[in-house]
């Protein structure tokens, strides 16, 4: 309920500031549990990838945020939970995402854990929770300057589908992940520069 609200409280003014072009939403699943991995470029993103979704997304935000009550109380109400990006493995998180998996959720993650220009140093949490959980990911690309009523392009690719990287054993090997994830990054990367 309240994500549907402020979706649309957030549609309107996103597009009084901006002016969107928006592909392959298509690809996002009616249902069941999907990984969207995607560029970060600005605090907007999460922002602007959910409101052309039908569906309630959760996603990974630092927990430093959620300190800010307002604002914290406010991101767990958008779906966001919190990720200690300084710990080396986030148990918490990882658990958390698997749990939301399960139950047939869609999480927004990006990759590269922090805003850059560029689509580099991703890392492959996105790849062993799909190949884990059997959740397809859908690549997304983001390229905007975010100036007023500046263009805002996002496009969303089509399903990689964890079961074609695994094989007959179906043991997740360190370079089943490697290869799933440089599918992902060449994805997201082609998408970003649409």
């Amino acid at each position: 309920m309240f994500f549907r609200f402020f979706r649309r409280i957030a549609w309107i003014l996103g597009h009084i500031m901006y002016r969107f072009e928006v592909t392959g939403r298509e690809n996002i699943p009616k249902d069941g549990a999907f990984l969207l991995c995607s560029n970060h470029i600005h605090a907007f993103d999460p922002i602007g990838l959910a409101i052309f979704m039908k569906r309630s997304p959760r996603f990974m935000a630092k927990k430093q945020i959620f300190k800010r009550r307002i604002f914290g109380w406010f991101l767990l109400k958008f779906g966001a939970y919190p990720l200690d990006r300084e710990a080396s493995a986030d148990l918490k998180a990882f658990r958390q995402t698997m749990d939301y998996l399960k139950q047939g959720e869609g999480i927004i993650i990006f990759s590269q854990g922090t805003r850059m220009k560029e689509f580099d140093n991703a890392k492959s949490g996105v790849a062993v929770f799909s190949l884990k959980s059997g959740a397809p990911i859908i690549p997304a690309g983001i390229r905007a300057s975010y100036k007023l009523f500046s263009k805002v392009h996002i496009h969303y690719g089509k399903p990689i589908l964890p079961q074609d990287f695994l094989q007959d054993d179906k043991r997740i090997k360190t370079e089943i992940v490697e290869t799933l994830m440089q599918k992902v990054v060449s994805s997201v990367s082609e998408l970003a520069q649409v």
